[in-house]
């Protein structure tokens, strides 16, 4: 053990004790604010996410499928189906942009049909919430029309877009296959002249 010298006091070890503890308790609460805010950014962000969020609709939706009064459960399956309908637009869209196919004005087409598909869903989240059961019912059987038609316009521009895709699939097949059908052609002339010429 180190002697302590004869002029260090209690005093003095005591400001030491103090000041170590301030430094201490200040680090400590820069850390545990770092820390709050920084789950803070987290939560902010989990629950900005879109597809967090669409995640967790839908799951509420499944639910709602079974759960819950008749017409409640049939608006929830027209919501499922709705937003079932506008992913795949979304998957089709992406597909014939990562293929670079013509799309002419689909892709406006589609926003369009997106607009009407979120409105939509809109109307049904409100009639889910409707307290009234026979109002309720009217609502649903009144805008399973509207989901209707809306799937089928989503189906017809998702085909539209399949179809230029197939057209653009046979291009690429019929001149693969012409190559093909000339690099033959060229083998079989290659092989006749080679046999006459070992013959000779």
């Amino acid at each position: 053990m180190t002697p302590v010298p004869a002029d260090v006091t209690v005093a003095d070890i005591g400001d030491a004790v103090a000041q170590l503890l301030l430094v201490g308790g200040v680090m400590l609460v820069v850390l545990t604010a770092a820390l709050a805010g920084t789950t803070w950014l987290v939560v902010r962000r989990v629950r900005r996410s879109r597809r967090l969020r669409r995640g967790m609709d839908r799951g509420r939706l499944v639910v709602g499928t079974v759960m819950g009064d008749d017409a409640g459960r049939r608006l929830a399956r027209m919501r499922l189906e709705v937003q079932r309908s506008l992913d795949a637009v979304e998957r089709s869209l992406g597909a014939a942009r990562a293929q670079q196919r013509p799309m002419g004005d689909l892709p406006s087409v589609a926003a369009h049909l997106q607009r009407a598909g979120e409105q939509l869903d809109a109307e049904l989240r409100l009639a889910e919430r409707e307290p009234d059961r026979e109002l309720k019912t009217a609502w649903a059987s009144w805008l399973a029309d509207q989901v209707r038609d809306h799937t089928r316009l989503a189906a017809d521009l998702r085909r539209t877009l399949h179809r230029t895709g197939l057209a653009a699939d046979n291009h690429h097949l019929q001149r693969a296959g012409d190559h093909l059908a000339l690099e033959v052609q060229a083998l079989r002339v290659w092989d006749s002249s080679y046999r006459r010429g070992r013959t000779v």
